[in-house]
């Protein structure tokens, strides 16, 4: 087994590990969707990211590096200020007033907030997070099976299966607890990751 096969494999053990034991904590949908509430400042800023970056980080702003060049740094510098702002201006207030309208979903937050009875919000911005995550997930089921193909020369399809095989497991093992442990690990390996290979 190499080097590579074998990191796989521990980074499988820990994320189902994770699953496992965030399945025990987790008791109630307010845990399951919000993790209780319990995750301090560092761990949701880990989970956001790493969810927020993902494939794209990785695998398509090199690519876009190498074909600009270093015009590709507007980029990097509007991600940056977008996600500091985003922060400050959106996270922070959103998080208190999730917590005063006692809501676990963004449709249920929008419902409250505008005192809306008819239920026509919640639809609404229900079909709209639906439809632009959609393609969110598949570029990121996509990225998997891209990185797994090249990675150990099974199919794209078939990496994707897997990618989402292993998503979907420890998601509904453990919920957002789940999912912010291990975008934790992911986050931790993509700095790594960043900082390590160019100097390499």
């Amino acid at each position: 087994m190499d080097a590579i096969a074998f990191g796989f494999i521990c980074y499988l053990i820990i994320i189902l590990f994770v699953g496992i034991y965030t399945a025990r904590i987790t008791k109630n949908l307010k845990d399951f969707a919000l993790g209780g509430q319990k995750l301090g400042p560092i761990i949701i800023a880990f989970s956001e990211r790493a969810s927020g970056e993902s494939a794209w980080l990785l695998l398509g702003l090199p690519g876009a590096a190498l074909i600009v060049g270093m015009l590709e740094l507007w980029t990097v510098m509007g991600c940056i200020m977008g996600i500091i702002m985003s922060w400050l201006l959106i996270a922070y207030p959103l998080r208190k007033d999730v917590e005063k309208y006692g809501a676990i979903t963004l449709p249920e937050y929008f419902e409250k907030k505008v005192k809306d009875d008819s239920g026509i919000i919640r639809l609404i911005s229900s079909l709209i997070i639906t439809f632009f995550f959609t393609f969110y997930v598949a570029a990121q089921f996509s990225g998997a099976g891209k990185v797994l193909n090249v990675t150990f020369g099974i199919t794209e399809t078939q990496g994707m299966i897997l990618g989402a095989i292993i998503i979907i497991f420890y998601t509904f093992l453990g919920g957002f607890l789940a999912i912010a442990w291990t975008d934790l690990v992911q986050g931790i390996i993509m700095i790594s990751t960043l900082i390590i290979l160019p100097i390499v």
